[in-house]
């Protein structure tokens, strides 16, 4: 019997076991089951739409045909000849895949001798900027000029040393030999090796963000302190672990996890890039040394014993690829460039006519469409499509090649004369509104545009470091923090001056980041005007942009900043008055003494008076008091009505992007120091195109002209879309018109405009120095604190071209006013341009 019971109770125990079995697999069923209906609906309901076009794109492969980039060109003033300032070339890039490179030396070797040219040689030698990044570093001695520094004298030098000035020594340069030997063994130790090492995770890392990385202590993640670089090794990475670091690195380098996931994956090396824009002859020599590999590897293998042993012998250049890469080229390089732009490195577009028509330039790409089978092969039917490739237009801007490389001579030769941080020169065609030149200083090569961050390096005695200024914003949300001498933001001591809210701040960015990477440094030279300048190893040896700007070198100033245009306004308001009938020419004013208005006193220049003098003597000397009678005799309302109409307060419309509008208030805001003030060009501001673009209606019987710097685009079907001359506004009659010219003629043949003057020409214009506004809404004192300026035209009778001169803080001695500094420059561009377009003299 209990024999029995225990085998019932077995057999009990069994069934009820297959029980539990068959519900747990009826259960795991129906839960697999469950997922499969829900990743059908995802895929069919939810996703249709993307799996559908991802089906799409495999069954329907294709090819992109690329789109060429149109040219941008100029236009010659006198012939209508074109010439062009950027177009296409097509250079080759040399790469090495190192997964079949079968002897690393051998291929370096190879490379270097055939690579590193005698030209190019003798551009790095002499720290030329168009020498590859690749080999800088074999000419240290030519390109870091603090290693030419060490070899000079310590004695206090406060201006900045040009590079020029620091001899490179010859004997401290590669030989070409050596120079290829070092290029060769970086080139093996490059594609030596078979799998990616080095991937960065965070650029610009903060100290929590190391410090977290740090202490996880992750095999093959690490941490750069001395350049806050967070980075990876993937070969060191656990593969099987990646998952778990990703999510654990996710929330410290605030990015994805999948993407993390993808950087860490172990994968090989196939792409090392060994040098970019090769020269044709160079690229010629590169086939020319695979022909012959291949050639001599084929003769090996019918030398061989058998079909597997020739089947052994490999070309050991099979390594080597050449691909094409297309690049913008600028012929003229720095001609120009403010106004052309530039692409960069990933090929987009960057300021200029560059920017500006990108989608006319850029064109449209094409595609050869076709159905594909399972393995992508392509499957010939009648559904296969062919889209072509439409090219860019090519535009032809106003820009005359020639005036324009002339007035950027001058122009830079005359800012370094002066010691201006910039000037802009603007030539235009006062009877259509054409831009025949368009000129910043310092100027930059489209070509090498990376030249703008170029240094050099200057002594500093230990009292002028102790001025040095530093300037914090907070890394993350560029928020400003503080502005102090630096001693007060780096010793304890100093500190104590800030006030507690500001030690906090300074105590919290600390825990975070280290404040001499994070703070800019200026040294003031002048009450107003400051270079930026960068700390070096050495505490009396600091660096400044050569060109004083650095990236503001870019800036189209002409259009992309405003300024209060000073005296040059002064024909404006007495063209507005003349043409208004409420003065004539010979009215007069009597000068006696500075005229009070309001809380302030308006003086003229140099504080002279000059009695009773006429409207035609006002302009001869600039009289600012006498301009403030000029202004009073048209009001608020119809003065600012007139500004606005000359163009005042609204961009212009040329074809250029981020041109400013400038400031003019509605006339209800205007006190009577601003009715007094405007009169001659303070209490307004304008950038140098609105103010050329007003001066122009003086010149040509009072049009006010849409200002245009494109002549004609030519579309890639052939057709040609010309631009027209566009009246805005007649704002004064002819009559008045050709009253100012002869008042501006007599200002240049009489007044403080003689150094304008052309030997054998009568020409038209005004001087003007203007004051720069500071904080508060006080004007700036000392030097470096005016702009000074010049606008002209010649020749009066039928003005051929208006141009303005203008600086912006020169600082030399005695050369602070428009009179001593754009009068002269004035008088050497139309002097050119008289010449350049054979017009006869008219004052003989």
């Amino acid at each position: 019997m209990r024999f029995r019971s225990s085998s019932h109770s077995s057999d009990t125990q069994r069934r009820r076991l297959l029980q539990r079995r068959l519900i747990v697999l009826h259960g795991s069923l129906i839960f697999c089951s469950l997922i499969v209906v829900a990743r059908l609906l995802e895929l069919q309901l939810l996703r249709s739409d993307e799996y559908r076009a991802f089906a799409q794109n495999q069954h329907y492969g294709g090819v992109v045909l690329p789109a060429r980039r149109g040219d941008i060109l100029a236009r010659n003033s006198k012939t209508n000849e074109t010439s062009i300032l950027a177009t296409n070339t097509t250079l080759d890039m040399l790469y090495v895949d190192p997964l079949v490179t079968d002897d690393p030396a051998l291929i370096a070797d190879a490379l270097a001798d055939v690579l590193l040219t005698d030209a190019l040689h003798q551009q790095c030698s002499t720290g030329d900027p168009s020498c590859p990044r690749q080999l800088v570093p074999f000419y240290r001695e030519a390109f870091d000029s603090m290693l030419r520094l060490q070899r000079l004298s310590t004695d206090v030098v406060l201006e900045p040393i040009p590079l020029d000035n620091l001899p490179i020594d010859a004997d401290a340069l590669p030989n070409i030999t050596e120079a290829r030997r070092q290029f060769a063994r970086d080139i093996e130790e490059r594609i030596q090796e078979k799998n990616v090492r080095f991937v960065p995770l965070l650029y610009g890392a903060h100290k929590q963000q190391m410090q977290q990385v740090s202490d996880l202590g992750l095999g093959g993640v690490m941490v750069s302190w001395e350049t806050n670089l967070i980075y990876a090794d993937p070969e060191q990475v656990a593969q099987d672990r990646i998952p778990t670091i990703a999510r654990q690195l996710s929330d410290i380098l605030d990015m994805d996890v999948e993407r993390i996931q993808n950087m860490l994956q172990s994968r090989p090396l196939r792409y090392v890039p060994i040098l970019q824009q090769l020269s044709p002859q160079v690229s010629a020599r590169i086939r020319e040394l695979k022909a012959e590999s291949q050639k001599l590897t084929a003769a090996k293998r019918q030398q061989a014993p058998s079909r597997e042993a020739a089947q052994q012998i490999l070309d050991p250049f099979r390594c080597i690829a050449l691909v094409p890469e297309h690049w913008r080229y600028y012929p003229d390089g720095s001609i120009a460039s403010h106004i052309v732009g530039f692409l960069n490195v990933n090929q987009d577009p960057q300021y200029g006519i560059e920017r500006t028509f990108d989608p006319q330039l850029r064109g449209q790409a094409g595609r050869i469409t076709a159905m594909s089978d399972r393995t992508g092969g392509q499957i010939v039917t009648g559904d296969q499509t062919i889209v072509d490739a439409r090219d860019g237009s090519t535009i032809v801007l106003t820009i005359d090649r020639f005036v324009q490389k002339e007035v950027e001579r001058i122009l830079t030769a005359a800012v370094e004369e002066y010691e201006a941080d910039s000037g802009q020169v603007i030539v235009m065609n006062p009877q259509t509104g054409e831009i025949i030149a368009m000129a910043n200083a310092p100027i930059f090569d489209s070509n090498n545009y990376g030249t703008v961050y170029a240094k050099e390096p200057m002594f500093l005695e230990e009292s002028k470091r102790r001025e040095i200024v530093v300037e914090l914003y907070h890394p993350k949300d560029h928020t400003f923090v503080l502005r102090g001498y630096v001693d007060d933001v780096f010793t304890a001591s100093g500190r104590l001056l800030l006030s507690e809210v500001k030690q906090q701040a300074l105590a919290e960015l600390e825990q975070l980041y280290t404040l001499e990477d994070i703070v800019r440094y200026y040294m003031y030279v002048g009450e107003n005007s400051r270079w930026e300048i960068f700390p070096t190893e050495r505490e009396d040896v600091w660096l400044r942009y050569s060109n004083k700007l650095g990236v503001g070198a870019y800036l189209n100033r002409a259009i992309q900043e405003i300024y209060e245009p000073g005296s040059v306004f002064k024909p404006i308001t007495m063209a507005i008055a003349i043409d208004q009938g409420e003065l004539s020419p010979w009215d007069t004013y009597d000068d006696n003494s500075p005229v009070e208005v309001d809380e302030y006193t308006i003086r003229n220049a140099f504080h002279i008076h000059y009695g009773t003098v006429s409207m035609v003597n006002c302009l001869e000397y600039s009289i600012n008091t006498c301009m403030t009678h000029v202004s009073g005799k048209l009001g608020r309302k119809l003065f600012q009505k007139m500004i606005e109409r000359f163009g005042f307060g609204r961009i212009s419309g040329i074809e250029l992007e981020d041109e400013l509008p400038g400031t003019v208030m509605p006339w209800k805001q205007w006190s009577n120091a601003l009715l007094a003030t405007a009169s001659y060009g303070q209490g307004i501001s304008a950038t140098p195109l609105q103010l050329i673009t007003a001066f122009a209606a003086l010149a040509n019987g009072g049009k006010l002209l849409r200002p245009t710097i494109i002549d004609h685009t030519v579309h890639s079907d052939g057709t040609v879309e010309y631009s027209r001359t566009h009246v805005v506004d007649q704002v004064i009659t002819p009559e008045t018109s050709e009253t100012m010219t002869a008042m501006l003629v007599s200002t240049v043949t009489n007044g403080y405009a003689k150094q304008a003057k052309v030997p054998g020409y009568r020409i038209a214009g005004k001087t003007g120095t203007s004051q720069i506004a500071g904080p508060g809404g006080k004007y700036e004192a000392g030097t470096g604190s005016t702009i000074a300026s010049f606008m002209g035209y010649a020749p009066v009778h039928d003005p051929r071209f208006i141009a303005l001169v203008k600086f912006d803080r020169p600082r030399k001695p005695g050369y602070e006013h428009g009179s001593a500094t754009a009068a002269p420059v004035f008088s050497d561009i139309a002097a050119f341009l008289l010449k350049y377009y054979g017009i006869p003299p008219d004052d003989l």
